[in-house]
């Protein structure tokens, strides 16, 4: 779907009645994922918004969603920054371990309408991640991310050569090109993080650091609560 030139685009925090539409878009985006039961289903959702709900958000087009986000803040007694699987960090899928006195935001899932890849969605949601970082003075974004295109490339090389060559532009891969362009950096390679054929279970550790918060604050933030305003474009 090619947006027109009047398209009005809205970048606003989920809502319970929007659960329905995002089970199904989260389903329409990782159709490979559906029959590993690693998709969102609608008590997770509804969780997430109970648990954090201002660290779940959508792209609205012309009134439609078209993308979405789920984060939660990891706990300061955990260094996202360790191996980890994605059951593990996400208490399985639940967000259970959201805690406000961490400083780390958490990207459990970005999704698009399949309909809409091409037209900026990704952009807008990784840009709105990035701001929902900076006003909650969290210190940076953590993410497991897919090797989306390893599984062609798996018989000769490593997963760490083949970030390695995706890091390089030798060989372009769909989810971690983006993630590169909006910023993140790979820390490491998780084995075992998603079951998920594509990656063959590998997934890279991403961070983001916020540059406001550089240096860490050993202190609580107070503004660690503070709202993220809706945010329209046109």
């Amino acid at each position: 779907m090619i947006p027109s030139p009047k398209s009005h685009v809205l970048i606003r925090r989920a809502a319970h009645e929007d659960v329905p539409r995002l089970v199904d878009l989260n389903h329409a985006a990782y159709p490979d994922l559906v029959e590993e039961n690693v998709v969102w289903n609608a008590a997770q959702l509804h969780g997430h918004l109970s648990t954090f709900a201002g660290g779940q958000l959508v792209v609205e087009r012309d009134g439609v969603i078209v993308g979405a986000l789920s984060t939660f803040i990891v706990s300061p007694d955990r260094d996202p920054l360790a191996p980890h699987t994605w059951i593990e960090i996400t208490a399985d899928g639940r967000f259970a371990d959201h805690d406000l006195r961490g400083d780390t935001l958490y990207l459990a899932d970005v999704y698009t309408d399949p309909a809409s890849r091409g037209t900026g969605v990704g952009s807008l949601l990784y840009d709105a991640l990035k701001d929902l970082c900076r006003s909650l003075n969290l210190r940076r974004v953590v993410a497991g991310g897919r090797l989306w295109g390893y599984s062609e490339f798996a018989p000769r090389l490593t997963p760490r050569e083949y970030v390695a060559q995706v890091t390089e532009g030798t060989i372009r891969d769909r989810v971690l090109g983006s993630q590169l362009r909006a910023g993140f950096v790979v820390r490491d390679i998780l084995p075992n993080y998603l079951r998920d054929g594509r990656s063959g279970n590998f997934a890279t550790l991403l961070e983001w650091t916020n540059p406001a918060r550089a240096v860490r604050d050993l202190e609580p933030s107070t503004s660690s609560v503070a709202p993220l305003p809706d945010r329209e474009e046109s």
